[in-house]
């Protein structure tokens, strides 16, 4: 029997690690086990000592502490700091165990989100390494709760390359996984997306829903999308359908109810029709009143799924309510414009109890309104938007403007007052730079007279580099001024 060790005594436990280079390899388990049995200390101490380990000692040392946090997340409060100062400093092939120790301390602990935040680049780490998937996932709940955008495409790389090994536990656990994390990261759009790369509309609506996000992540997104195995479709429909829960992949769902491969339409009308069962008014009442945000947000944006009829009148009820978070009501609309409802869009668009909630809710009724009446609304809330939320105007009105209107948006610069003027020149600027092509001229020379069409001409950019002296076009707001493309 092992003598009683004084939790306290430094010396002690210092020699005790230092020891362990000298055991036997079939008594190693046990002989780091006893040391993390004594208590909090000799963790912090084992940790510190890790970069001077021999690589044998070390990975049962991460082993064996990432087993015990595993079981005993409670007990790791006190070596968190520790723990933090160690996957930023202990050796590479160490990272994914000690961030997945990290991850189970930090889920039993209510107020974690700084700590999180501050471990995004080594959870990136992980998520590029060659760590095994049970780790990777972990990383990948960090992500998510850092809210870490970036990761969106790596997930999906990832996503894309294990989907072989299903049959795998932990690799149906990890597409789960990354599947709720992407719905967290990057919106209904993205699940569309993963179900149909090429959908337009999906397309459209990850702009929408993205337009605040860099466009060089918006375009590592899409190529990562557009890297899909022809059968990964079938693949996360059945994930889906295999998911105890699947109401937050209505989205995926729906989208599989229309795809071109007959197997993919088949699977999804069976897993949708699931789904529907789910849909209680019970379910939805529980999910839409829960304490925890994600949760009602999982809930509201997957209920863009269903049919207007279904829940229509609850996305509308959400969407009005003047004490809810906007990113709540946000959600809100976008899930009625997934489910094409104009109708409750321009109620909630003639109300303005909240500037933001009104330019959004007509933004996007006029993306469902026919061509010219939704260009029209679209440029009456335009030049009449407040300064600061003017980049949100611009951006639903260069998703509807064509080159062919470029006639209707000079004919508004002219009927215009000053500041109204003043707003269309900056948008018109924007518009003629992302434009710019055989279109455009032939529309110009069609529908402009000659001292328009030379107004406009000067304000392309002489080169590329001068843009960044102008006054914020819409573009530079929405990051897309900065294209970095690699």
């Amino acid at each position: 029997m092992i003598e009683k060790i004084d939790a306290r005594d430094e010396n002690k436990l210092r020699q005790m690690i230092a020891d362990l280079e000298n055991v036997e390899e079939k008594h190693l388990n046990d002989a780091v086990c006893d040391i993390i049995d004594i208590g909090s200390k000799p963790i912090t101490l084992l940790l510190e000592s890790l970069p001077e380990m021999s690589e044998e000692v070390g990975s049962i040392v991460v082993q064996k502490l990432e087993d015990f946090f595993y079981f005993n997340p409670e007990k790791g409060e006190k070596n968190v700091e520790a723990l933090k100062h160690s996957v930023k400093n202990a050796p590479k092939r160490y990272k994914a165990g000690l961030l997945s120790a990290l991850s189970d301390i930090l889920d039993a602990i209510d107020d974690s989100g700084e700590i999180i935040s501050s471990m995004n680049d080594e959870a990136m780490e992980v998520l590029r390494s060659e760590a095994d998937i049970a780790r990777i996932s972990k990383a990948v709940e960090i992500l998510v709760r850092a809210e870490e955008a970036k990761a969106i495409p790596f997930i999906i790389n990832l996503m894309n390359k294990n989907t072989s090994l299903l049959d795998k536990y932990e690799y149906y656990q990890f597409i789960e996984t990354s599947l709720l994390a992407l719905k967290r990261l990057g919106g209904e759009s993205i699940l569309r997306l993963l179900i149909n790369p090429i959908s337009d509309s999906a397309i459209k609506q990850l702009r929408i829903e993205w337009r605040t996000k860099e466009q060089k992540l918006i375009d590592d997104t899409l190529i990562a999308l557009q890297k899909l195995d022809s059968d990964f479709a079938q693949v996360m429909i059945k994930v889906v359908d295999l998911s105890e829960f699947n109401l937050p992949f209505a989205t995926m769902l729906n989208e599989g109810i229309k795809h071109s491969d007959k197997w993919v339409r088949q699977a999804a009308v069976e897993a949708m029709r699931k789904t529907s069962e789910e849909m209680t008014p019970e379910t939805l009442s529980r999910m839409l009143g829960d304490p925890a945000p994600e949760v009602r947000l999982m809930a509201i944006t997957s209920l863009g799924a269903f049919d207007k009829n279904q829940t229509g009148d609850i996305l509308l009820d959400l969407a009005s309510r003047e004490e809810e978070s906007i990113d709540i009501r946000l959600n809100a609309l976008y899930a009625l414009y997934s489910q094409g409802n104009i109708l409750a869009l321009q109620q909630l668009g003639a109300k303005k109890d909240n500037e933001k909630i009104f330019v959004n809710a007509n933004g996007l009724a006029s993306l469902l309104m026919p061509h010219n009446q939704g260009l029209l609304h679209m440029l009456n809330l335009y030049i009449s938007t407040t300064e600061s939320l003017l980049p949100e105007a611009a951006h639903y009105l260069s998703e509807i403007a064509l080159p062919e209107d470029i006639g209707t948006l000079v004919a508004a610069h002219t009927k215009g007052n000053e500041t109204q003027r003043d707003k269309m020149i900056r948008f018109l600027k924007a518009f003629i730079e992302n434009n710019n092509g055989p279109k455009l001229e032939t529309a110009m020379k069609a529908q402009l007279n000659e001292a328009e069409r030379n107004a406009l001409i000067r304000m392309l950019p002489e080169k590329k580099n001068n843009t960044e002296h102008h006054h914020h076009t819409h573009d530079d707001n929405c990051h897309c001024g900065h294209h970095h493309h690699h």
